[in-house]
C-alpha cells in the first residue's frame, strides 16, 4: 500500500515506459482513435437534471458531522483487493468508473511514463494517473523539459483500470491538489500518496437512462471529483424542488470507500460517477485539434 508518508523518493524516469497491451497505441491515429472512443462512451449518457429527495436509510451509518467537504474516512486499498475484483459486482462498479478518463504522461507509442518509487527501502516502478488533467499538464511539461524524448503527450485512461492496479500496488493514482485540500487536507499537502475524495450530497439523485444494451439506468446518487460541480447540482436540484437549503450538504468520500459501499453494502444505491467537465473538454479540444 502506498500512503504518503511512505514516498520517500520518487522521481520520473522518462527512457522507462510500461506496456499495456490493451491501451498502448500510436502517437497519431490509435490515439485519436482512443480518445474518440472514450469521449463517446461519455457522450452516449445523456446528461440528466438533478432531483432532491428524501434522505437515503443508509446515508445515517456515513454521514460526517464535520464540515462541508471533509472526508468520511481514511481508507486503504481493499484488503481482500482480489475477493473484490474475482467478485460477482466488480464488472458493473469498473465499467461506471472507466467512465471517468483520468490522465498519464506517455510517449509517442501510448506507453505511460514510469516513475521509480521507493518504499521501505525497496523500489518500484510504476505509472502515475492524475485526475486533475491540469496537474497532468504540468507534469508533462516538466517531463518535457527534462528529457529529450520526443512525442510526449497525455492519455487518457480508465479510472477502473486504473483502480485495479492501484490497489495491487502497480500504479499511484494522483488526486487534484485542489480537491484534497477540499475534502480537509492540511494546506500543502502533497497529493502523491493521498486518496481520491468524491463529492456527493447525500439529498439528491440523478436519473440515468439505460445503457445500450437496455441495463442499468434509474436513479443514482451523483459522484463527482470536483466541489464545485457538485455544488452545482446541489443548487440544481433545489431550483427544481425546492427545500430548505439549509437541509442540503455536500460531503465528501474516499473513491475506496465508495468501492467498498457499492461491493459490501446491499441497500447502497447505485453511484454515478461524474468526471470533471475540464477533462471532457481536454478531450474535445484534442479531437477538434
Amino acid at each position: 500500500t502506498f500512503t504518503s508518508a511512505l514516498f520517500s523518493t520518487f522521481s520520473p524516469q522518462p527512457p522507462v515506459f510500461l506496456w499495456f497491451p490493451s491501451v498502448a497505441m500510436t502517437h497519431q491515429s490509435k490515439l485519436t482513435g482512443a480518445i474518440a472512443s472514450a469521449l463517446s462512451l461519455l457522450l452516449l449518457s445523456p446528461t440528466s437534471s438533478f432531483t432532491a429527495q428524501s434522505k437515503l436509510p443508509w446515508i445515517g451509518r456515513f454521514h460526517s458531522s464535520s464540515p462541508s467537504g471533509q472526508l468520511f474516512s481514511s481508507s486503504s486499498p481493499p484488503s481482500s483487493s482480489g475477493d473484490l475484483f474475482s467478485s460477482e459486482g466488480w464488472p458493473l462498479i469498473k465499467a461506471d468508473l472507466d467512465k471517468v478518463p483520468i490522465f498519464c504522461c506517455a510517449n509517442a507509442e501510448g506507453k505511460p511514463m514510469a516513475y521509480s518509487v521507493e518504499v521501505k527501502g525497496e523500489s518500484f516502478t510504476v505509472p502515475f494517473f492524475f485526475c486533475d488533467v491540469d496537474d497532468a499538464q504540468a507534469e508533462l511539461e516538466k517531463a518535457k523539459s527534462n528529457t529529450d524524448m520526443e512525442g510526449l503527450g497525455l492519455i487518457p485512461f480508465p479510472l477502473g483500470k486504473a483502480f485495479e492496479m492501484w490497489a495491487n500496488d502497480k500504479a499511484v493514482i494522483v488526486p487534484g491538489s485542489e480537491a484534497i485540500k477540499q475534502a480537509g487536507a492540511p494546506p500543502g499537502s502533497n497529493p502523491i500518496g493521498q486518496e481520491v475524495p468524491l463529492f456527493a450530497c447525500m439529498d439528491i439523485m440523478q436519473e440515468v437512462p439505460p445503457g445500450p444494451d437496455g441495463k442499468g439506468g434509474g436513479p443514482c446518487l451523483p459522484m463527482f471529483m470536483v466541489l464545485e460541480e457538485a455544488n452545482a447540482a446541489m443548487e440544481e436540484a433545489l431550483s427544481m424542488d425546492g427545500g430548505n437549503a439549509d437541509d442540503f450538504e455536500v460531503v465528501s468520500l474516499s473513491l475506496p470507500r465508495a468501492v467498498e459501499l457499492l461491493a459490501t453494502v446491499p441497500e447502497t444505491p447505485a453511484f454515478n460517477f461524474i468526471p470533471p467537465a475540464k477533462s471532457i473538454q481536454h478531450i474535445e479540444e484534442y479531437l477538434s485539434n
